[in-house]
């Protein structure tokens, strides 16, 4: 069974940004809610966090919507980005919208997908176990 990031107890999140944060150095070597591939938003409707992480689709629509072929699925799930320089050749960034759980995010900067990397750092700092980190039977994406 694959090693995969789910988010397994929402209601429990208090918007502590310690996932965020430790995927944000992780991936980029910084502190930051704009570098990280786990996002974490207030709810617009109730007094919960919605959280969106990359669910690991074993056939990827990121990866589908990309017209210079920049993104790769991987053989366990999610996508790993083989050419980042193709993105900056991007205009429409097709990738960010065709995501079905909305956990792709884009950096504005480096002009690219943030892509989560299934490290299970988010999981590590998180302190209300509300994402699991560990082997899971089948990833299927969810609309949030």
């Amino acid at each position: 069974m694959p090693i995969k990031i789910r988010v397994d107890h929402p209601d429990r999140c208090m918007g502590c940004y310690n996932c965020v944060f430790a995927c944000s150095r992780e991936l980029y070597g910084v502190i930051s809610k704009r570098f990280s591939a786990i996002q974490v938003h207030d709810s617009k409707t109730s007094n919960t966090f919605l959280i969106r992480v990359c669910v690991g689709c074993t056939d990827p629509d990121c990866a589908n919507a990309c017209p210079y072929e920049a993104l790769k699925p991987r053989p366990e799930g999610g996508v790993e980005l083989v050419n980042p320089d193709k993105c900056k050749k991007c205009e429409d960034r097709p990738c960010i919208p065709a995501c079905p759980v909305n956990a792709l995010p884009w950096d504005p900067i480096n002009k690219k997908p943030i892509i989560c990397t299934e490290c299970g750092e988010c999981a590590k700092y998180c302190p209300h176990e509300v994402i699991f980190y560990g082997e899971v039977i089948e990833a299927t994406p969810s609309p949030i």
